[in-house]
């Protein structure tokens, strides 16, 4: 009985020897570079999507705060760490977006950011683009995780018909893309809900946006239904 703690204490070794070959590069002096996206877009996985489609026509780019997080301990200088776009995986072109090809790890921190700006352009009316990052070998740093190496943003401006549009037709008139980018554009709002929204409030916006429609046709000229050709209205 007297050696059941040595064979205990033997087994214990051989565990622990086990879990750190299974997860070396956590066990291992060598720091590691792993990417997260932000917390509200990416909600914990490895990819994110974006549309400008509620946005303001002002609003022009999106800023993405990635994060690099050291694996490792800190260090008492900055250290850089590699970002790279992934071209067979990545379809939006270099006029769409700005990646850091390096971020700095200051001397006494564990992460950075590395903002990735999203650009609009009339062409994400029409298609969603894909932005394929990952995080490469630098001299300071391996890769980490290959489960947290990579990140892909998705991103449009596309339109989509409300489904409660029957509801909003007897305030707003029929519905085209172009009529309702202008709503989103003056209204002040992401989106008309009928279930949240009283008739008298309903009834308010159709007054405001057909002053402000009015207002814009006087410096920029008509804006034209897509599906008719004809100038869009606000009346049933």
């Amino acid at each position: 009985m007297k050696h059941i703690p040595y064979i205990l204490t033997a087994c214990l070794f051989l565990l622990l020897g086990a879990s750190c070959e299974n997860d070396g590069f956590y066990y291992q002096d060598e720091p590691r570079i792993r990417m997260e996206g932000p917390e509200e877009w990416t909600l914990d996985t490895d990819s994110l999507t974006f549309s400008f489609v509620t946005s303001p026509e002002s609003v022009t780019e999106q800023t993405m705060d990635v994060t690099l997080y050291v694996m490792g301990l800190t260090a008492d200088y900055d250290r850089t760490a590699r970002v790279e776009v992934v071209d067979e995986l990545t379809t939006a072109t270099s006029d769409l977006y700005e990646c850091p090809t390096t971020v700095t790890i200051p001397a006494g921190e564990n992460q950075a950011t590395c903002p990735v700006v999203l650009k609009r352009a009339d062409v994400l009316q029409e298609t969603t683009v894909r932005l394929y990052i990952q995080v490469v070998a630098s001299d300071d740093f391996a890769v980490g995780s290959a489960e947290q190496d990579h990140l892909l943003l998705k991103w449009n401006d596309i339109l989509s018909q409300p489904n409660k549009w029957d509801e909003l037709e007897e305030f707003f008139g029929t519905y085209s893309d172009a009529k309702y980018r202008f709503m989103l554009n003056n209204a002040g709002v992401t989106e008309f809900d009928t279930d949240e929204m009283t008739w008298a409030e309903l009834n308010n916006y159709k007054i405001m946006l057909t002053n402000a429609y009015n207002e814009y046709r006087e410096t920029y000229g008509p804006i034209l239904d897509e599906n008719t050709g004809l100038e869009i209205s606000f009346d049933n």
